[in-house]
């Protein structure tokens, strides 16, 4: 005999009939898996719509303090687990909301007064995700910093430069380090757009045509720490997937430079170069070659980066031509910004402690500096001396086999133009990171002191 399933808790939308199971498990079983990630912030949202709704007379300021002494009990509840999402709860509105009520009784039943599934789950997600995004921006602060002191470290460590995948200039390990901090500082700059267009409160649009109640949606703002209200309802609903997009469009940017960082240390740690040295600790070894190390930390890396990417594109797929008002189809873009954010959040981690221990190979690096990279800077010698450049490149590249040698360390010195190899511009760098950084701190301060005063000294984590 089959197991008999356990008997699903009653939808906050069911009335006379329940529905199919397997229609309802296509539906929902993967939300339910998710909205474990957003206890927290559906709690936090429920504080402040609960005490928008004392103020306008729908709530007794008594009912509002037990709901929220509650809705705080929900919260230390689900951090020491005794509090979760199941299959059988269809998605954590339904489980707080059945929660507060069997614990009030009608007060419980009073919280969604004027508010829909829809904007708590917009709401849920804008909080998720500005945590997230903060998080991943001061971590990304971190690596800029670790590239900028490599950078300045290895400034003038000679490295040939590379196009079209052959020896083509004289370059440094310092202008291969700091290339990757100027292109994530303007990752951030795109990271901070999805952040100020993800920092608007949606509460208050209801089911996209807001309510017919004198709700105060600027105070509930106010109080969950947003810069601002989404104004237009209607906006706020079928914005959901495009704010979605937009920042894991923004976290593919920081996957991209990471990817590329990954490609370069794998081909310049391998025998052939072996510009680089990488820990031991790092690499992973072959079942059946006893000599192998393998760098599969970057190989992942790399993948991820394209995951990240699909990512991006899977929720670009799923919003493209849906008409305005709420669709279904919203609910899955939560998996793949998700997911976005785990993947860049741990590449990040990683990259934190991989970065620091990697060490040029400096014998390796000079020798690779062959005469054919000084072909161009040869040319210039006789453009100085007043030939024409087509000339002087003809000249030069009729006699590639007389090329003279030059010390690579002075060589770099000479290119003294901003962004050159004597002039990498690295003490303007380290101002461009402190400005960022007092900019993100700023915005972290005040989202964790709006939240920390909603919880009324309860800690935020």
């Amino acid at each position: 005999m089959a197991k008999k399933e356990k008997k699903n808790m009653k939808k906050l939308w069911e009335k006379n009939g329940s529905q199919n199971i397997t229609a309802e498990n296509y539906c929902f079983s993967r939300n339910t898996e998710l909205d474990n990630n957003l206890i927290f912030q559906d709690a936090l949202g429920s504080i402040a719509h609960a005490q928008m709704l004392s103020e306008i007379g729908i709530l007794t300021h008594d009912e509002f303090v037990k709901l929220k002494k509650c809705l705080l009990e929900i919260i230390q509840l689900a951090k020491s687990s005794k509090f979760s999402v199941e299959k059988n709860d269809e998605d954590v509105h339904t489980k707080i909301e059945q929660y507060l009520t069997e614990k009030l009784g009608e007060s419980g039943k009073k919280i969604h007064t004027g508010r829909s599934r829809n904007d708590q789950i917009l709401l849920d997600l804008r909080l998720y995700t500005k945590e997230k995004l903060l998080k991943i921006a001061t971590q990304t602060l971190c690596i800029i910093d670790t590239f900028i002191n490599f950078a300045q470290k290895y400034e003038f460590v000679p490295m040939p430069g590379y196009t079209h995948m052959q020896k083509a200039m004289p370059s440094s390990v310092g202008m291969w380090g700091s290339s990757f901090a100027e292109s994530l500082i303007d990752d951030l700059f795109f990271l901070k757009t999805a952040y100020e267009i993800n920092d608007q409160s949606p509460l208050g649009s209801g089911a996209a045509y807001g309510v017919t109640l004198p709700i105060d949606r600027e105070l509930t703002a106010k109080l969950l720490g947003f810069a601002k209200v989404q104004n237009n309802s209607l906006y706020a609903q079928v914005s959901r997937g495009k704010s979605h997009l937009i920042v894991a469009q923004a976290l593919s940017q920081i996957m991209l430079t990471f990817s590329r960082f990954a490609q370069d240390i794998l081909l310049f740690s391998t025998q052939e170069f072996d510009f680089f040295k990488i820990d031991s600790s790092f690499c992973t070894g072959s079942s059946i070659m006893p000599q192998k190390k393998n760098l599969d930390l970057a190989e992942m890396i790399r993948a991820r980066s394209f995951a990240v990417l699909s990512y991006s594109q899977m929720i670009a797929t799923i919003i493209s031509s849906l008409p305005s008002g709420y669709n279904a189809d919203f609910g899955e873009t939560k998996f793949p910004l998700m997911e976005s954010i785990n993947i860049t959040l741990s590449t990040i981690d990683v990259l934190n402690i991989f970065i620091p221990i990697i060490k040029p190979n400096e014998k390796k690096l000079i020798d690779a500096c062959t005469p054919e990279i000084y072909a161009t800077h040869q040319a210039y010698i006789l453009v100085k001396q007043g030939m024409p450049f087509r000339n002087a490149y003809k000249q030069v590249g009729q006699s590639l086999n007389q090329l003279k040698n030059f010390d690579p360390k002075k060589m770099l010195r000479i290119s003294k133009h901003v962004g050159g190899t004597g002039n990498l511009g690295i003490s303007n760098l380290k101002k461009i990171y402190v400005k960022n950084l007092n900019w993100w701190k700023l915005k972290q301060y005040k989202f964790t002191v709006a939240i920390s005063e909603l919880m009324k000294g309860q800690l935020y984590e």
